[in-house]
Order: C-alpha cells, then structure tokens, then sequence
C-alpha cells in the first residue's frame, strides 16, 4: 500500500510538472505582451516597464519559472483585471459554487447510474438492461451544452418552472455566508424561502452535470456485474438460497466497489475542473466561468495560475481515488485471506 501511494504520489508530481510547463511555454507562445495587455486602456510605457521588472519578466526564462512555481504555491496569484481583486479572492468567492454544484451533480449522477446498472442486474429484463446501456452511451457523446441548452428550452422557457440562470434571485437578500454553499447557509438559518429558491436555481444546472458522472458510473458498474466471475458468483449464492437484494448488496457490490470509487473520484475531479460550458450556459457564477472570462479578457496571468490550479485539482481528486480504491482492495483480499 505505501509503495503504491508514493508511486501515485510521484506520478502526481510528474504531472504537475508537466503541466506548469506546458501553461509557462503557452504563456510564452503568445505574441502579444502580457504587460501591455493589462494597461492597453491606460498605456504608459514607465509603468509597463515598472511593472515588468517587477514581475522578472526581464530575467532568465529558468528565474521566470522558478518565480511561477513560488507564486503559484504561495497564493500570490496577481490582481484580477475582471475584478480588480486578487486572484486568490476571487478564488474564495467562486469556488464554493462550482464546489456545491458538483457535489449535488456528483450525488444525483451516482445515485440514478448506480440505480439504473443495479436494477437491471436484479430484474434481468431486456429494457431495464438498455436503459443502462443507453445512459451510459447518451452521458458519453452528447456534448454537455446541448444538454444544458435542451435543459434551459424545456425547464424554463416551455415549463417555466425553473430560472434562466444564475445561482440566487438578485432582488433577494440571500443567507448569511457562513460556508459558502447556499444550500447549508439556508438550512443553517432555517429560511425556508431562500432553501426553495436555491434549489431551483440549482436543479437545472446539476441535472445537466449530472448526466456525465451518471453515465460512468452506470456503464462501468453494469459492466462489473455482468462479468463472468460475478455472475458465477451470483449464480453460487442465488443457489444458497439468499434474495437478489442481499446478494447485490452484500456480496457484488464488495466485488464492484474499487473500479466505481475510481469512476467516481475521476468524475468529481472533472466536475470541479471542467464545468466551463454548464457555468456558462447557465451563468452559474463558478470558478470555470471566472476562468473562461479571464481567458476572454486575456488576463493571461490569472488564466495560467487557475487553470495549474484545475489540472492538479482533477489529478489530486483522482489520486485520493485511486488510494481509496486500492485499501478496498487490499482489505478484500485480506478478509478472503484470513476465510481461507
């Protein structure tokens, strides 16, 4: 177990390192200067040149990296040119909503995959069988703004039932921001009103994010069950005489457990570092959005240091993962080993 967590570990390293120097290589690539671009409104050439020194860009490109590798773990990300704060406020004040949104998207995707890969291992019937099948291969290849657009036309314009976009009514007062999720702001000050307005603006975006957690998750998890050695395992125990529920629940699900908490792990780590398109099809004020906007605005520096930041995250989300997953295994095996 140690040597497989420090070879994740080094393998986590690796990544980062090839990242950092992918983004530091992009932001050398562009033609235009940086600088110039963050005072092409008020150009002066003294404060370009000030604030060029300032940063190192007139040194070595190896002094200009190491400066990136410290800035970036330090937190000393820039002043955002969207905002006029600092990137890493900014930061603080939008992650917590990406971070809700794929919690809820996370939970709904997993529960209604695994539901629809159970049911039809239980009930064995043809179109249970491609209802899982069929949410495997629809969450996998149709593009997400489809799904959200599609989502918006029905939900809102046709039903209207559910707002536009955005994450609160703005002529609201929210919660008090004690967590930064609305959801538990609104429980905590027990505002029945601000609860149900949260989950309107919430449900139509995690639906629309839930569609591809639910698709891993149900394909890899029929697929586990319908394996040769599970299904002679089920045809053992169905002969012990247990009940399809206890057999799935007990036993199959202790076989199938590890590849879906990988499934699982790696689907969060996407959610949180790729919800560009969902934030923005429904204006969702998230940490993807804040991202895209800078890229728009070409406020390169701030760009590069978020988008380091949503690669690590998706691979350390995806370590923790994998390590979760390997200690099921080796439990397993050390259960089977002390029954034999």
């Amino acid at each position: 177990m140690a040597k497989f967590i420090l070879g994740k570990f080094i393998y986590l390293v690796a990544v980062y390192a090839m990242a950092s120097g992918a983004l530091f290589l992009a932001m050398k690539a562009i033609p235009e200067d940086p600088i110039a671009l963050k005072f092409e409104k008020f150009p002066d050439p003294e404060q370009i040149a000030l604030e060029r020194e300032q940063m190192g860009l007139n040194r070595s490109w190896a002094y200009q990296y190491g400066l990136f590798h410290r800035k970036f773990l330090t937190g000393d990300w820039e002043r955002s040119l969207q905002t006029g704060r600092l990137a890493m406020d900014d930061v603080k004040l939008f992650f917590p909503a990406t971070v809700e949104l794929s919690l809820v998207a996370m939970f709904v995707g997993v529960l209604f995959g695994s539901s629809a890969a159970l049911f039809a291992r239980i009930s064995q019937r043809r179109w249970s069988q491609s209802l899982a099948m069929s949410i495997g291969t629809i969450g996998l290849t149709v593009p997400i703004f489809w799904i959200g657009l599609l989502a918006l036309v029905v939900g809102s314009l046709w039903l209207g039932l559910f707002p536009l976009g955005g994450r609160f009514d703005l002529a609201a007062i929210p919660p008090p921001d004690r967590t930064g999720f609305l959801l538990v702001d609104s429980l905590l000050a027990m505002n029945g009103r601000d609860l149900g307005m949260t989950i309107r603006y919430l449900t139509l975006p995690a639906l629309c994010l839930a569609v591809f957690p639910a698709a891993n998750v149900s394909s890899v998890l029929y697929a586990r069950l319908n394996e040769p050695q599970v299904n002679a395992l089920y045809t053992a125990l169905k002969a012990r005489g247990f009940g399809p529920l206890r057999i799935v629940f007990r036993h199959l699900l202790r076989v199938a457990g590890a590849p879906v908490i990988t499934v699982i792990g790696t689907s969060f780590g996407a959610l949180l570092g790729g919800a560009f398109l969902t934030e923005t099809v429904f204006s969702w004020p998230g940490i993807g959005r804040y991202v895209l906007t800078a890229i728009i605005d070409r406020d390169l520096f701030v760009a590069q240091y978020l988008l380091l930041m949503l690669i690590m995250l998706v691979f350390g989300v995806a370590f923790l993962s994998d390590v979760i997953a390997r200690w099921l295994d080796v439990i397993g095996e050390s259960q089977e080993g002390g029954k034999g």
